[in-house]
């Protein structure tokens, strides 16, 4: 088996060795979709198709090389994107100089960004709202950009995460669990209920330090070689 593959995989086993009990209410997000985080994890590292979209350029003006910016988290499935996070973590590759979030085409939020930044958390003073639907905005150029939907999941599900993800780190802290095993046990959590981008947020939420994590948050890129 492939050693980084066998390292990771060995890592969520052991962050999940006891799993609390969590709520026992059917969480309803997106239509299930069959793949596992385990499964996510083998088709990032093998280049597989993995189950998000990103959303790539093409289909605008070429000024500024939208061909080579993919919007990567949230990402761009057939319907809009359910997060939790009400501070998404928003992921990217290629060069924009900056990103910005709009409701009903009102700024919210605008964040210059570097010629090698690729990831950026919302941080303006107020949190998104619950149940409200956002456009995130890349600029590659002064007047051209790209977008992609996101929709904050609605008040009373959120809660209810919430809660289960309070439980769950509660018991691991109480098995002595380090902040890497718990990210991605919560990681995994998200995951398990088709919340990706999500998932993502709490890959990127640690200081990483093995070898084997490094690389695999370096083949989240690999996500923009799949063909939407």
């Amino acid at each position: 088996m492939n050693k980084l593959l066998f390292n990771t995989l060995s890592l969520s086993v052991i962050a999940l060795s006891t799993a609390p009990v969590l709520s026992n209410q059917p969480i309803p997000t997106q239509p299930k979709q069959p793949q596992s985080f385990i499964s996510w994890i083998s088709q990032a590292i093998f280049k597989k198709e993995p189950p998000i979209r990103p959303h790539k350029g093409g289909s605008r003006p070429t000024v500024g090389n939208p061909n080579d910016i993919c919007m990567i988290s949230p990402d761009e499935p057939k319907t809009t994107r359910v997060v939790w996070s009400d501070r998404p973590l928003f992921i990217w590759q290629g060069q924009v100089n900056k990103i910005v979030v709009l409701k009903n085409t009102r700024k919210k939020w605008t964040q210059p960004v570097t010629e090698t930044q690729n990831i950026s958390t919302y941080t303006a003073d107020e949190p998104l709202q619950p149940g409200e639907t956002y456009e995130w905005r890349v600029f590659f150029e002064d007047s051209l950009s790209l977008s992609v939907n996101f929709q904050v999941m609605e008040a009373q599900q959120r809660d209810r995460i919430t809660a289960d993800l309070q439980n769950l780190e509660k018991q691991l802290k109480a098995e002595n669990k380090d902040p890497e095993a718990i990210a991605l046990a919560k990681a995994k959590y998200f995951a398990e209920n088709q919340l990706w981008s999500d998932a993502l947020q709490q890959a990127y939420s640690v200081q990483f330090r093995s070898d084997e994590l490094q690389k695999m948050i370096k083949n989240i890129d690999n996500l923009c070689n799949v063909p939407k």
